[in-house]
């Protein structure tokens, strides 16, 4: 004959008090708006990482176009006057 089973004590539900709960809803949120302030910081870094590849390679096809046309100089940046470079057979 099998043995029957005890009635289990009914197991009665806890629960957080009211400030435990706010605590953890309020922790709860704040790591959400990290996470999400996180994603945004990431995205905008990306996008910040792709114009900066965008403009050193336009930055490289405009300096060979000049080395084209006037060999290798230095350039003024204040007139745009142009200087030939110290040959390293000089120094």
């Amino acid at each position: 004959m099998a043995k029957a089973k005890k009635p289990s004590k009914a197991k009665v539900a806890k629960k957080l008090t009211k400030e435990e709960l706010e605590t953890v809803k309020e922790l709860q949120a704040k790591i959400q708006n990290i996470v999400i302030n996180l994603g945004t910081a990431e995205l905008a870094k990306n996008s910040i990482v792709k114009k900066h590849t965008e403009l050193n390679n336009e930055w490289k096809t405009v300096t060979t176009d000049l080395e084209k046309k006037y060999g290798q100089v230095n350039v003024n940046l204040e007139d745009g006057t142009l200087t030939p470079l110290e040959s390293s057979e000089a120094k």
